[in-house]
């Protein structure tokens, strides 16, 4: 059984003019002790996918779908209830820690609460492993980063007291959104080494939300594709990168620069992410697509086999693999 199994996966947010739906009819799983990347522009759903796993969504949001942790419907638990399982069996390293911090309390007091409150160590034995927590994600003065509040740390070192405090209760499953959001070059490998390291070492199941096309390439065993709210493509990394299925993911990695390339402009997705208000009826992306047909724009793609273990939503797969090959041949 998958440590995390999710169906069918539905987000509606209520606005003035209707429902926006965020997150459409996504489906994949997580096996135990395995990576895997969740990528798309900004405004593809990957984040609020993220939080409805946590069930931390705005008031009002509708939830739909399963969600199942080790075989546990999270959906059915009360608030209650999904108290416990945040932090100790799922864990969530937010993209901006500065907002995610509490600023008023000492990163100390921070990591010791779940300490507390999940694993029943009382205070004293809660500060030590804070101390140890600290200094195994690089705070190497441990005690002076336990008395400090956010605003006296870097943004690296937020992130790095963040991961403390996913990693606390030594969840079965790490979310880690965008964690490298704000940080300049060195600190992101850091950051992205550090957060690799401690999952292998704890045998943990990881989820990386990035739009970093060359980071998932890096870090992840299973790639997912996102656009419009909905699953696009999936698959073992390898095989999404070495194929490139689907026409958007085409044009995320034609976007990236090349090295040994030369001076020559970036290639663009022509046109922009559709409003989650004003969806169009048939394949999210086929405005913005070179190969689409007016069935496109009627129909809503099913999920087609690209290989095994490897599909994409696409009405002219055929089309776009014979693309992606004569791109990959050039």
């Amino acid at each position: 059984m998958s440590v995390l199994e999710v169906d069918h996966l539905t987000v509606a947010l209520p606005l003035p003019d209707g429902a926006a739906h965020a997150v459409r009819n996504v489906s994949f799983r997580l096996e135990r002790g395995e990576t895997l990347g969740i990528v798309g522009e900004s405004g593809c759903g990957k984040s609020m996918t993220a939080l409805a796993l946590m069930r931390l969504l705005p008031d009002g949001a509708e939830l739909h779908g399963r969600i199942a942790l080790n075989g546990r419907n999270l959906r059915a638990l009360d608030e209650d209830a999904m108290c416990h399982v945040r932090g100790n069996a799922i864990a969530m390293v937010f993209q901006e820690p500065m907002t995610s911090l509490n600023p008023v309390h000492s990163i100390g007091k921070q990591v010791i609460e779940p300490l507390m409150l999940h694993l029943g160590l009382d205070r004293d034995e809660a500060k030590m492993e804070t101390l140890s927590l600290l200094e195994r994600v690089g705070l190497v003065d441990p005690r002076r980063f336990y008395s400090a509040y956010p605003h006296q740390l870097s943004g690296g070192q937020r992130q790095r007291a963040m991961i403390a405090m996913a990693l606390s209760c030594h969840p079965e499953v790490l979310i880690a959104d965008e964690p490298t959001t704000a940080l300049d070059v060195t600190v992101q490998g850091q950051i992205l080494d550090l957060i690799y390291d401690v999952v292998s070492e704890r045998q943990m199941s990881l989820i990386l939300i990035s739009h970093d096309l060359g980071v998932i390439a890096q870090t992840v065993d299973r790639v997912v594709v996102m656009y419009g709210g909905t699953v696009v493509e999936q698959g073992a990394t390898p095989d999404v990168f070495a194929t490139l299925a689907h026409p958007y993911t085409q044009g995320l990695f034609a976007a990236v620069p090349q090295l040994g390339a030369g001076r020559r402009r970036l290639r663009t997705i022509p046109g922009t992410v559709p409003e989650l208000i004003d969806l169009p009826k048939g394949c999210t992306f086929a405005g913005r697509c070179s190969l689409a047909r007016e069935s496109c724009h009627q129909q809503v793609p099913d999920m087609r086999t690209v290989s095994q273990g490897h599909t994409a939503a696409c009405l002219r797969l055929d089309a776009a693999l014979a693309t992606s090959t004569f791109g990959l041949r050039r």
